[in-house]
């Protein structure tokens, strides 16, 4: 977060600037007392810049700064320092059950559904690959009983896994899961969040949870995505748990603008997204706080950023804005209103009928009404989000993990391994 300098400090560095001008030129005739006090008031400024260290003159104070420099805080509480397992030949018996998440909020969904196989009696191991690391330890900090294991080559897989339930097949994991199936294995995947199925909007042909032997789908929606595939509805350990959770008392108002234009999905209109978030939040008269994705690495014309994940604001906020990310499910769940912005013509399908759970807008003057609406007393977030959380989750009379246990040991007795 970017700090402003005291009206202290600007007026010791004007004072000491203009003394510093007069006595270069007049440097022979002044008396040392004089030079005394100027090398002092150096003295003062450098003390004063060096340990309030501000990062530029004439922004403006973030009003959200202990918000979020207390969200910081709670971050880097825990000294931790995970590292990966190698990996090692499974000893003799049956062959173990792998789960690979991608990022480290699908370690919300794989350590629960780990957890859940190990007390059916199945030996469950997690791994993740080198490439998703960087995106995945931080997150190991909730789970630090957890054992993680360095990605097995697909040669490993063959001769050592029953099952393989990863949370995708493309990216990084396109290769391996290819190879792996190509040697015999069966692998699951898991949905979560939300999912360009189509590829609409990305600059790629991926056919995300194409090339799998079985879909674990969150709801609806996605089994209607991917009616080509084996499926099968679990729900979404994360949601589910968000969805439980109890009400978030009352806040101060407060905008999370969630800015992800990353991994170059239209990158082109990010200025133009987050001009128009911010005008949007202005006329509203709302405060807003800028969440930037943990791999943008354009420089901002705001200073009201942070790069504390979006989600680890939610509590705080009274609002969510964003374009196409799981995050609004999240918000959903939590009952945090959400509002779709669209300036830039996405047409990916999962957000294009909100069923009057979420307002959809394309500029800043409909952003401002929105938000506006939304800060009206009694808002009812959790009502009005029923009928499209219904169609994208699913929450069954078990949870999404016991459900999702029950469904690898349907395919794993199935496979007679």
């Amino acid at each position: 977060m970017n700090r402003r300098p005291t009206t202290q400090q600007i007026t010791i560095s004007i004072i000491f600037s203009a003394a510093l001008f007069v006595i270069a030129l007049t440097w022979d005739d002044v008396a040392p007392v004089w030079r005394a006090l100027v090398v002092g008031l150096a003295a003062l400024v450098v003390l004063l810049f060096v340990f309030t260290r501000p990062r530029s003159l004439g922004t403006a104070p973030n009003p959200l700064v202990d918000i979020v420099e207390q969200v910081v805080a709670d971050e880097t509480r825990r000294p931790w320092n995970p590292t990966t397992l190698p990996w090692l030949p499974s000893r003799s018996g049956p062959k173990s059950l792998l789960l690979v998440p991608a990022a480290d909020y699908h370690l919300a969904e794989m350590v629960p559904l780990a957890e859940e196989l190990e007390r059916r009696g199945l030996e469950t191991r997690l791994a993740i690959g080198e490439s998703p690391w960087s995106r995945t330890w931080q997150g190991l900090h909730w789970y630090q009983g957890v054992e993680m294991h360095q990605l097995p080559t697909p040669e490993q897989v063959a001769a050592d896994i029953s099952i393989v339930v990863t949370m995708k097949d493309t990216g990084s994991m396109t290769d391996w899961v290819t190879e792996a199936r190509a040697l015999g294995a069966t692998v699951v995947g898991k949905v979560e969040g939300a999912q360009d199925f189509w590829d609409t909007d990305t600059p790629e042909r991926r056919l995300p949870y194409r090339n799998l032997d079985l879909v674990l789908c969150q709801g609806r929606f996605d089994v209607e995505a991917i009616g080509d595939r084996e499926t099968e509805i679990v729900g979404s350990t994360r949601l589910e748990r968000l969805f439980w959770a109890p009400p978030l008392a009352p806040r101060q108002p407060m905008a999370v603008i969630n800015l992800n234009f990353v991994y170059g999905v239209r990158t082109a209109y990010r200025d133009l997204w987050l001009d128009t978030a911010i005008a949007g939040c202005e006329q509203a008269g709302i405060p807003y706080v800028v969440s930037v994705h943990p791999a943008e690495r354009t420089r901002l014309k705001t200073n009201r950023t942070t790069r504390v994940a979006a989600a680890r604001l939610l509590p705080q906020a009274t609002i969510l804005i964003s374009r196409f990310s799981t995050l609004p499910f999240e918000a959903m769940a939590r009952g945090v209103p959400f509002v779709y912005h669209n300036p830039h013509g996405e047409s990916v399908q999962t957000f294009s009928d909100p069923l009057g759970a979420f307002a959809i807008t394309d500029d800043a003057s409909s952003l401002g009404s929105a938000l506006k609406a939304a800060s009206e007393p009694g808002h009812p977030a959790r009502e009005k989000t029923r009928d499209f959380m219904e169609r994208f989750l699913d929450i069954g009379e078990h949870r999404s993990e016991q459900r999702a246990a029950a469904a690898v040991e349907r395919l794993l007795g199935g496979s007679g391994a």
